[in-house]
Parts: C-alpha cells; structure tokens; sequence
C-alpha cells in the first residue's frame, strides 16, 4: 500500500511513522506549483496525507475532490508527527472507507 504526502520539505519524520503504521511506500509531492491540482492521485495510494500550511487551496481541493472521488482516505494536518499519529489512530478507529480527518 502507498500514501501520499503533498506539502512540505521535511518530511522524513511523517515518512517513518507512515511506514510504522503498515504502509509499503511513501510517495512526498511538494505541492507548490498549481500543476499539482491537476495531477492525478497514483493509483496505488491508500491514504493521502495533505500538509495544509504548506499546500494551496486550488491544490488542496483538487486533491480532495479525487481522493473522494477514487474513495481514497484523506488526512488534513498541519506536519506534526504527533498530529498525523493522532488522526491515524482515529482513522483506523472509525474503519469507515473514506474517512476525512481535519
């Protein structure tokens, strides 16, 4: 399985704890182009993760209409190890197909 980070540089930290939480592969798109907002979600992501202080609106929405549409999990945070954990958790507690965290 493989999740998507879009937003942010640093992000080896959000990689490892994805990793830890079962995923296979992690794929990180930095999202500052607007190129980004008409870029397909890959077809083996599971879970994307937007870093929403670092993503604009037309990409975060963009992305948010395909994740739904493709029934793709979608987790809002703001790049906090703790926070993406936090929702992770939460996530896995509802067990519902396409659950958005913010």
């Amino acid at each position: 399985m493989t999740a998507l980070i879009v937003g942010g540089d640093y992000t080896q930290t959000l990689k490892r704890e994805l990793l830890a939480y079962g995923l296979r592969r992690v794929e990180h798109w930095d999202g500052r182009q607007p190129r980004f907002a008409k870029r397909p979600i890959p077809n083996s992501a599971r879970l994307v993760v937007i870093l929403y202080d670092f993503v604009s609106h037309s990409v975060a929405n963009a992305l948010k209409q395909q994740a739904n549409k493709n029934g793709v999990p979608l987790v809002f945070c703001r790049g906090s190890t703790h926070e993406l954990r936090r929702k992770l958790e939460s996530m896995e507690l509802s067990r519902l197909p396409c659950h958005r965290l913010r």
